[in-house]
């Protein structure tokens, strides 16, 4: 079976914009080497740039997941629990950042409303194919083989 249209675009684009941030973040990594990191311990900036690396390959993960389960069956109990928790995760992950945003300095204010946006969007993309393939009323079983 086909996944119907309004289960795999929005799931797709998800996808996409998660693999588009975890790149970003990887190339945060690449920008950052030669910043002066002042009084910040050599432990303190290492486990810096190792969670960074980690948290870019937990996203490029979740939206190579993302993107190979816009083709799978939205009736699929698992499916969309998967994407219910990923939905969980980005919002959570919004909400922490509206309530402790990054410090930026005055001239780069601006970019609070794109880091915000980015989980808002996931978000939405999520809920737009969780509710539009809602009406199904034949949930599909996962079995373990």
């Amino acid at each position: 079976m086909k996944p119907p249209k309004a289960w795999s675009w929005p799931l797709r684009l998800a996808g996409l914009l998660l693999v588009g941030m975890s790149l970003a973040h990887f190339g945060l990594q690449y920008e950052w080497r030669g910043v002066d990191a002042g009084n910040l311990p050599a432990q303190l900036r290492w486990a810096l740039f190792a969670l960074n690396f980690s948290w870019s390959t937990l996203v490029l993960l979740l939206g190579g997941l993302t993107i190979h389960t816009a083709r799978l069956d939205p009736r699929a109990a698992l499916v969309r629990a998967l994407i219910v928790i990923m939905s969980v995760f980005w919002t959570v992950h919004g909400i922490y950042i509206v309530v402790v945003p990054m410090p930026v300095p005055a001239r780069l204010a601006w970019i609070q409303a794109p880091i915000v946006a980015f989980p808002v969007m996931v978000i939405l993309l999520h809920g737009i194919a969780l509710l539009s393939t809602k009406r199904s009323r034949n949930p599909v079983a996962m079995t373990a083989a």
